[in-house]
């Protein structure tokens, strides 16, 4: 049996000598990576897959759990690839990494037009450099974006013409324009969303105000 990484999240405020208590039902984590691909452009989510994966395997308290990217190809919705379609599954709530900031409570709350917050925690809690754009080519309902549709741009993996947003909590979370310049794996980071964590997790805050993720694991 694979080895689940079982979270109960806690966020201890210092300064004011009290607690929250953070999820305590399965729920996600999404974050906006702190770089961007940076390689050749590639039409394969797998890619994209694998590199918010790198990233999230490097932070020790995400080192475990499985991350595919919020971005839509033209052979997969980014609702498809991160398991979040609503016609599918309810889901579950969403949370930035802080584990307290909720992005959108189900499946259908992500992909209604609006997120509660902004997706603008990266992988390790900080801000994204060097700004809060993302290449998602995906629409704010979660489908990919049509190629070839005069001022829409493109799905990720299109050269030259590439749907992006704008890290907010309004309809531009997922879709805002299309750059016309650099492709998507030059330029913009992405962003990545867990699997479902079936069980709390354990995150408290210490020092002035730095994050630490406690984890255990268990066989799942």
């Amino acid at each position: 049996m694979m080895k689940k990484l079982m979270f109960f999240v806690l966020v201890v405020a210092v300064m004011a000598g009290s607690a929250l208590a953070g999820p305590v039902e399965p729920y996600r984590l999404a974050f906006i990576t702190s770089s961007n691909p940076n390689g050749a452009v590639s039409s394969d989510i797998a890619d994209y897959n694998s590199y918010v994966q790198s990233l999230a395997n490097a932070v020790p308290a995400l080192n475990g759990i499985t991350f595919n990217c919020i971005g839509s190809t033209a052979d997969v919705d980014a609702r498809d690839n991160t398991g979040t379609n609503p016609n599918v599954s309810v889901g579950v709530p969403i949370y930035l990494v802080d584990g307290t900031t909720l992005v959108a409570n189900d499946n259908a709350d992500l992909w209604d037009g609006a997120i509660a917050n902004a997706i603008s925690q990266t992988e390790t809690g900080g801000s994204p450099s060097p700004h809060g754009w993302a290449f998602t080519g995906t629409f704010s309902d979660g489908t990919a974006i049509e190629m070839g549709v005069e001022s829409q741009g493109g799905p990720l993996g299109t050269d030259g013409e590439v749907s992006q947003c704008k890290a907010g909590d309004g309809a531009g979370w997922i879709y805002a324009q299309y750059y016309l310049n650099d492709p998507a794996a030059t330029v913009n980071n992405v962003y990545a969303l867990s699997e479902v964590i079936p069980e709390p997790a354990t995150m408290c805050l210490l020092g002035l105000g730095g994050l630490t993720l406690l984890r255990r694991r268990c066989n799942g």
